[in-house]
């Protein structure tokens, strides 16, 4: 028996080759991407690996991508291999490396699994990195050929010029405000729905910050930033009035894409890069042909695939590094401080002798790369100088996992929460904000999440959405995560092969706003979870590998499940008054993660960072 593996869209050329093999019998096929009609007959769905094995692999992994930083070649750990400046490349793509190269061995796993159950196997992929793993000899991988930009591309790339053309002209003429700054806060993050704090209107603007933006001083600087363009997106960047005259009032904000400027317009900054850019792909040329294990191989060569993204973070650090050599600058501050692109802007402030800061903008857990480091990691400097986080037991996560210093963590609780005081004296009710649902419909919400392994993301969406549907009177809200703003059509499809007709998914609706009215929130391991104790609501978290990443079950705070039955049963338990939140347990959580919600939180980060 032969099995045809299917992981993309196939060619017309591939499409007629499979259904050949289909009509000619003999085949089992898995696809786990849409097919067309003439092939789904034949579907035996997707195949997916044991949870216990992914489970271990998450881990294994994970010890293996923080280790490996430190381990020496030729005298010199891989951190220094990578090194630039004062800062190592190794730490920018930390994070994205540890989950490509986990898919990766999810994916070889799976192959293996099939390799010993058929006495063929074709795939059908798009990840070119597994030709530098050993294949089973009767598995053949068809590689899928490279696509030709699509029209949204170009005209994404225009609009990002006329963008970076609109915010270079307002900086020109509006340099003056860099004079007497001392502290600057990055806002980068796409606006969303949020409530004006003062009028419980909705509006939009920085979810995770923007009510500490509403109240900065006149020595504080804002460093606007508008999305950069990523080709990958299904959506075309738009001229809309944030993208082209910023995110709020300019009497505090200066835009940062025109900063980039300084790289074009400089000789020796281009050269310095060229320069930098080349130590690091021959060192990652030398470290590729030195003795390597096949999982460091395979890193190395991830690090290498990311050379395009190496590049423009480069461009950024010396481009800022640029401008803060022109200015007088106390401190710098930001959410996802970690992440390349903020890292790049931060080292540049370090190397100018400013103050570093970040402010806690998700939960954090032991499978987060960017927050857990080794000793050596933090010796080299290669986190912030502070780190605002929101309660007692992420400053002693961050000290006891992530080895980050006690004396460079405060706790501030979460900016987001300010609105929560002013939300529970208004006392908003569900009718209000969903006129569409009847009256004696439970409103269900899913905080959904762009998870990384596209099964257990899919099987989350079917095993709520199969668990609403066999709810009585249960009505589905799904809340889109910023990043799945293109997914709405996924969602949807599902929910009409399933047959769930009374839901509804959005992305424009404030969240906080959302769990204020709702009877349930379901989350897999979202920071959602968190805010949904705040409010005093029932959680129910779908943990179908058992994980508690969040500790939400551990600490009494959520009911868990697996899978759809189990879901299921505790939607109707909570539904029909059988089973309900432990209040006591609920005021531990706050206490120990959230530390208080008092709407002061913005209030005491401006504190901290004025103080410096």
């Amino acid at each position: 028996m032969r099995a045809i593996v299917i992981k993309r869209h196939l060619s017309a050329e591939e499409l007629t080759a499979v259904l050949r093999m289909a009509e000619s019998g003999g085949h089992d096929i898995f696809s786990s991407v849409d097919i067309p009609a003439q092939l789904s007959t034949y579907n035996k769905g997707t195949y997916e690996i044991p949870e216990e094995e992914k489970k271990k692999i998450n881990y294994d992994i994970m010890d293996f991508v923080i280790s490996f930083g430190d381990k020496e070649f030729e005298g010199k750990p891989v951190v220094e291999w990578l090194k630039f400046d004062d800062s190592s490349i190794w730490y920018y793509h930390k994070f994205r490396a540890y989950f490509h190269l986990r898919n990766l061995k999810y994916l070889l796993a799976e192959i293996r699994s099939f390799s010993k159950r058929y006495d063929s196997v074709i795939y059908y992929i798009s990840e070119s990195l597994i030709q530098e793993t050993n294949i089973p000899q009767n598995v053949g991988i068809h590689y899928s050929t490279k696509q030709p930009w699509p029209l949204r591309n170009y005209i994404s790339l225009f609009n990002y010029l006329i963008i970076l053309l609109s915010r270079a002209f307002i900086n020109l003429f509006s340099f003056r405000k860099l004079n007497n700054r001392e502290h600057i806060i990055i806002d980068f993050t796409k606006s969303q729905a949020i409530l004006d704090i003062n009028t419980l209107e909705v509006t939009n603007g920085n979810y995770g910050i923007g009510y500490l933006l509403d109240i900065v001083e006149d020595n504080f600087l804002i460093i606007d930033e508008s999305i950069q363009p990523k080709f990958s997106d299904r959506d075309i960047i738009n001229l809309s009035f944030k993208n082209l005259f910023g995110k709020g009032s300019l009497k505090h904000r200066h835009f940062g894409e025109p900063l980039l400027l300084n790289y074009f317009l400089s000789y020796k900054t281009r050269q310095h890069k060229k320069k930098l850019s080349l130590n690091i792909s021959n060192a990652l040329a030398q470290l590729r042909d030195m003795r390597l294990e096949d999982d460091e191989e395979l890193l190395i060569n991830i690090y290498r695939f990311l050379h395009g993204a190496t590049s423009f973070h480069l461009i950024k650090y010396l481009s800022y590094k640029k401008f803060f050599g022109h200015h007088q600058f106390k401190t710098i501050t930001t959410v996802d401080e970690n992440s390349p692109a903020r890292k790049a802007i931060l080292d540049a402030a370090k190397f100018h002798n400013i103050k570093t800061i970040g402010i806690q903008h998700g939960t954090l857990h032991n499978l987060h790369p960017a927050y857990v480091h080794t000793t050596n990691d933090i010796k080299r400097n290669a986190v912030p100088d502070y780190n605002l986080v929101w309660g007692p037991y992420w400053k002693e996560f961050l000290i006891n996992k992530g080895n980050y210093k006690a004396e460079s963590l405060s706790i501030i609780g979460q900016i987001r929460t300010d609105v929560i005081p002013m939300l529970d004296k208004a006392s908003i009710s569900k009718e209000k904000v969903f006129p569409e649902m009847h009256s004696e419909e439970k409103l269900i919400v899913f905080a959904s999440q762009p998870q990384r392994d596209p099964q257990l993301r899919r099987r989350a969406a079917e095993d709520v959405m199969k668990a609403v549907k066999a709810t009585p009177d249960g009505f589905l809200l799904i809340k889109l995560h910023p990043n799945e703003k293109n997914d709405r059509n996924y969602y949807a499809n599902i929910a009409k092969e399933i047959g769930l007709e009374r839901i509804m998914i959005t992305l424009s609706v404030d969240l906080y706003l959302l769990i204020s009215v709702c009877d349930i929130l379901i989350t897999c391991f979202s920071t959602v979870g968190t805010e949904t104790i705040y409010f005093g609501k029932p959680l129910i978290i779908l943990d179908h590998l058992k994980q508690d990443i969040q500790n939400y079950h551990k600490e009494g705070v959520a009911f868990q499940a697996s899978n759809e039955k189990e879901l299921e049963d505790h939607i109707a338990s909570i539904l029909n008054g059988n089973a309900d939140i432990d209040k006591e347990a609920y005021e531990r959580f706050i206490s120990k993660y959230a530390f208080a919600i008092d709407g002061k939180a913005s209030e005491r980060a401006i504190g901290f960072i004025r103080g410096l």
